[in-house]
């Protein structure tokens, strides 16, 4: 079975074919996909140097810039593409929880490629970065059927580990991206709201479009545990021997918690917010997801 069969079954791509993806805010460059483009001029304006990055393409350095200064500068055009987009996985280690066919990692990753696929056919620039304990890949939005096998490998090589730096990776990718992007986060936000708040914030103010899609395991919804059980931290926290039936409304209260400041946090910050459970196949969530999204465009 070749990688790219591994995270896009035939299923899943005959019903990708009768979807699309689009952005509500952002759109920039030529006139080429499904999008109409506000911006005008030709698509070799330039736009701006920005500092290279792992991953930008060399063929973009402007080696002039590079040898009076010393340091690598690429040169950014207007795209011929309608769409820049960002794809964000958070590959901490609590993202590891699950059995295999319902790993939140594995079913973000399938997604992601399920994405990619949907939006690199729409002539769309797409990237991919992975953050664990740091951002672990950089994979700079490109178009072309290539960028789907490129970006396939890189979440091949990734795994779930380390403690989350999630907040810290969107005010890199907020840096580091220059014009306006649509940057996707797919993680389940197990972090102090506030930081994340922050970093969205920054994506937000330097005009970014943000879609975030929560994935999550049942269990970490209803807490469905009865006998007493050893939980293992999956971030380096110790290991607890515990009677589920006295800690279960606890468990619950705190999470409900959260997710209502997480949405919250969303809301003040008008950044999009879906949840998805790893019981869903990846070809409804998808499904449902764009038909409602289209909707409201």
């Amino acid at each position: 079975m070749s990688l790219v069969s591994r995270y896009l079954e035939p299923a899943l791509l005959e019903r990708l074919n009768h979807l699309s993806l689009s952005a509500q805010r952002v759109v920039e460059g030529a006139t080429i996909g499904v999008h109409r483009s506000p911006v005008k001029g030709a698509s070799v304006d330039f736009r701006q140097h920005r500092f290279y990055v792992p991953g930008d393409e060399p063929r973009r350095l402007d080696w002039r810039l590079l040898a009076r200064t010393d340091r690598p500068f690429v040169r950014e055009y207007d795209e011929e593409t309608n769409l820049r987009a960002l794809l964000l996985l958070d590959a901490s280690g609590s993202m590891g929880y699950g059995e295999e066919s319902s790993q939140k990692f594995q079913y973000a990753a399938r997604m992601i490629a399920a994405l990619s696929y949907l939006m690199l056919g729409q002539t769309e620039s797409v990237g991919l970065a992975t953050v664990g304990g740091q951002l672990d890949a950089w994979l700079a939005p490109r178009p072309g059927t290539a960028q789907l096998s490129r970006i396939i490998d890189t979440l091949e090589r990734a795994a779930a580990k380390g403690q989350s730096e999630l907040a810290n990776a969107l005010h890199t990718v907020a840096e580091r991206l220059g014009r306006r992007s649509l940057v996707i986060v797919l993680s389940d936000f197990f972090a102090p709201i506030t930081p994340i708040r922050q970093g969205l914030a920054h994506l937000v103010h330097e005009r970014h479009e943000v879609l975030l899609l929560r994935i999550l395991h049942r269990d970490e919804r209803e807490f469905p545990f009865r006998n007493w059980s050893r939980f293992n931290g999956l971030e380096g926290e110790k290991p607890r021997l515990c009677e589920p039936a006295m800690m279960r409304r606890t468990y619950l209260d705190h999470f409900q918690k959260h997710a209502a400041e997480l949405q919250a946090a969303a809301n003040a910050l008008h950044v999009e917010f879906h949840e998805f459970l790893t019981d869903t196949p990846v070809a409804d969530a998808l499904t449902g997801f764009l038909a409602r999204r289209s909707l409201r465009i």
